[in-house]
């Protein structure tokens, strides 16, 4: 029974990782001196979560969407430009919040503003960063 239940789990694991390969974007600051990065990760089972990871951060944070709305309806059927804003999920309530403008699979705006001083920072793609599974930030 426990060596099932041991499959089972790994199974399960190696499942949810597999489906984050390719549901991920790599981001890093621009208008400070030293950038910020950061791996947003959108989950495909649950569309209204997900996680961050800073580059040198301790652990992933948890991410939920709080909003989504249709910003500009294209003509002719193209996708719509839609802005979402998702909430930190932090033990002690001091999570940001992360405002994504995209349409379709492009990421046109991404901006997060820090809770305890409504301080905004500006995130442009980090397309250098980019891997098969997850940004790496320390390529030569």
């Amino acid at each position: 029974m426990n060596k099932l239940f041991g499959v089972l789990i790994g199974i399960l694991i190696s499942t949810s990782v597999a489906a984050d390969v390719n549901d991920f974007r790599c981001f890093k600051s621009i208008g400070v001196k030293v950038p910020l990065r950061l791996q947003f990760v959108f989950q495909t089972d649950k569309p209204d979560t997900g996680y961050v990871i800073y580059q040198n951060g301790s652990k992933p944070i948890a991410v939920k969407m709080l909003k989504e709305r249709e910003m500009r309806r294209v003509p002719g059927g193209g996708p719509s430009v839609i802005e979402a804003q998702w909430e930190e999920i932090t033990s002690d309530g001091t999570g940001g919040k992360y405002i994504v403008v995209s349409q379709g699979a492009r990421i046109n705006e991404f901006r997060y503003v820090r809770k305890k001083d409504g301080k905004l920072f500006k995130f442009e793609e980090d397309i250098e960063a980019l891997a098969e599974r997850g940004c790496e930030w320390n390529k030569k």
